[in-house]
């Protein structure tokens, strides 16, 4: 797998006969390898068929089946590969295409010339039982009787291919398969893979046409925005002319009823003048008409005594 998560020689699986149950051994990798969330590392745990398993931390979660073939030749049991899945998708995870790995045979296992494993026994690994999380596909303890034959161990893992021939132990199943960079596709799904691909070009054209729509519909917009805000700033010049002018006019009418109250004032101070000479005019008439009633009456005597001397004289 090409992920920089995942180590060259990162786990092995292999089958134990005795036990009749396949067995992942973590080779002591960085990240380490999950069953059901289940971190294992530096040690070995028993697989059923429908776990899931993770190569990494952020890994791609890859469902173990198990398809079982006996055949008998020449003496020797031979168990097909499992298969490896990718986990199905859930309601939160990604679309996963699902693979199949096909078991492989290697021309080279059936001869007498095989390359042989070198294969110590490495007593840092311990075989955990399967946590209460990983399924309810259980097998009970193994008691090892034979610490060689049952034992597990480390192996040597070529980069591209892994191969493991047991030879303490001649009913010991052979697992023979490849496990290089990537995923094999079989033929099967290829048709859903074209299909899946087809759908994901459809769905990008699609997204494609849609940004084309809004892009088109921006620039259509760009020269209404435009205007908009030249009326805008055209607006606001008015409504700040009309504010001043409004300030002007209300600063002209406090002058004007300042003039007003000033002009009340001093037209107040004529109606109190003009009222006091009007009593005083009245005053002057009433005594020039007392000394109008003097002066005739000091007229009517002047005539009395002239007519009197008159008389006196002609007398």
């Amino acid at each position: 797998m090409c992920s920089p998560h995942v180590d060259n020689q990162h786990a092995l699986i292999e089958y134990d006969d005795e036990q009749r149950c396949f067995i992942l051994k973590d080779l002591n990798s960085s990240t380490g390898t999950y069953v059901h969330e289940c971190r294992v590392q530096n040690a070995a745990v028993r697989l059923a068929d429908g776990d899931f398993i993770r190569f990494g931390f952020n890994g791609l979660p890859l469902e173990f089946r198990i398809e079982q073939h006996q055949h008998q030749h020449q003496h020797q049991h031979e168990t097909t590969m499992p298969s490896i899945y990718p986990r199905q998708p859930t309601s939160n995870s990604l679309h996963l295409i699902t693979q199949t790995i096909p078991s492989r045979r290697s021309p080279s296992s059936t001869t007498n010339h095989q390359q042989q494993i070198d294969v110590q026994q490495n007593t840092g690994f311990s075989l955990r039982t399967r946590a209460l999380s990983a399924g309810t596909k259980k097998i009970s303890g193994i008691t090892p009787s034979n610490q060689t034959n049952n034992g597990i161990r480390d192996s040597i893992v070529r980069p591209n291919a892994w191969t493991i021939t047991s030879t303490s132990n001649p009913v010991r199943s052979l697992i023979n398969g490849s496990f290089s960079g990537e995923l094999d596709i079989s033929g099967q799904d290829n048709t859903e893979i074209t299909n899946r691909v087809g759908q994901l070009e459809k769905e990008v054209k699609g997204r494609e046409a849609e940004i084309r729509e809004l892009t088109d519909r921006l620039r259509n917009l760009e020269p209404l925005s435009s205007t908009f805000k030249t009326d805008v700033n055209t607006l606001k010049a008015e409504l700040d002319k009309v504010k001043r002018e409004k300030q002007a006019a209300s600063g002209l009418i406090s002058s004007l009823q300042r003039d007003l109250h000033s002009k009340e004032s001093s037209l107040a101070k004529l109606n109190r003048e003009i009222d006091g000479l009007k009593t005083d005019s009245r005053d002057k008439d009433l005594k020039l008409q007392s000394l109008q009633s003097k002066l005739n009456l000091l007229r009517d005597r002047t005539r009395a005594e002239e007519d009197r001397h008159n008389k006196e004289k002609e007398a």
